[in-house]
């Protein structure tokens, strides 16, 4: 349970700017949604297609700015979404009640001896984690999940099932006679705070530098990211997307299931759009689409 005012306040911390009329002193029982709501709950109106649901009964309702919701009590916002799944996600963690002092690791998991992990980290069953590996306070790591050799994680991240981070990128020389020999890595991977992972994604670690996944990004089911590769502050990665080594994704950028040539940069706020193969740079702030991937328009900002 949380009075409204404790909700108001919530958002105000978290600089989430609104509209507020009703009364600030009743109490909401948890969130649902408009389809299947739940009586003296809060929910979300998030377009004109909201008109299609009868308000009367909602107790709370936060609505995007510039809808006309006849709700009992209403925060309008040009930023509903995030409000309101900020706030789902804050009241699930009250309901939890976790104790931000305990590890929890499950049945079959390995830790080695040089395994670092912060307050409240979670891991899943049957994971091997093993080597320079650092987890910051706060990260939940699902099952089967493979971490080794010199990783570092960063706080509040989610990495799920069946993720493999860490191992030597695909790298070689070859002889006159046209001998293979793998190339031994001996960088690491960075991966800042609020990362999400999707389940069976694979990062390899870097050459000698490391490959390094900024704050804020957040990675599909099925990506591959390569040695050495850097991406920058709140990229997406949609699935299957594939970046190559020494790949450079500059902050806020989306890329939508394409495939991503080594050495290549990927701009700031660039979109690559579905299925796309790029293989020379891309400018900031643009949509590229095709294979091999040319440059569209410049991107619409939201």
């Amino acid at each position: 349970m949380m009075q409204i005012k404790d909700i108001l306040d919530f958002l105000s911390e978290k600089q989430i700017s609104f509209e507020f009329r009703g009364d600030k002193n009743l109490e909401v029982a948890g969130f649902s949604t408009l389809k299947n709501y739940r009586l003296n709950t809060v929910t979300w109106a998030k377009n004109e297609l909201a008109y299609e649901f009868d308000f009367t009964d909602k107790l709370l309702v936060i609505a995007q700015q510039g809808l006309n919701v006849e709700a009992q009590n209403v925060i309008y916002s040009e930023q509903s979404k995030l409000a309101f799944f900020a706030l789902v996600e804050h009241m699930a963690q009250k309901d939890e009640q976790k104790n931000i002092e305990t590890v929890k690791i499950g049945i079959g998991t390995v830790i080695g001896d040089k395994v670092k992990l912060g307050r409240n980290v979670v891991i899943g069953n049957n994971c091997v984690i093993e080597g320079n590996v650092s987890i910051g306070d706060d990260t939940r790591i699902w099952n089967n999940v493979i971490i080794i050799n010199n990783v570092v994680i960063g706080s509040s991240c989610e990495i799920q099932s069946s993720c493999v981070i860490g191992h030597d990128g695909f790298a070689w020389n070859e002889t006159n006679d046209h001998k293979k020999n793998m190339i031994k890595h001996f960088g690491g991977i960075e991966i800042g705070d609020n990362v999400y992972i999707g389940p069976n994604t694979v990062i390899d670690r870097g050459e000698i530098d490391n490959t390094i996944i900024k704050g804020g990004v957040k990675i599909d089911a099925g990506c591959f990211i390569a040695h050495n590769v850097i991406v920058g502050e709140n990229v997406i990665m949609i699935t299957g997307s594939r970046l190559y080594g020494s790949v450079q994704i500059s902050a806020n950028a989306y890329i939508a299931s394409a495939t991503v040539r080594n050495q290549c940069k990927i701009g700031a706020a660039a979109f690559v759009g579905m299925g796309a193969v790029v293989t020379d740079h891309v400018p900031d702030g643009v949509v590229a689409v095709g294979i091999p991937a040319k440059i569209l328009n410049r991107r619409e900002e939201k």
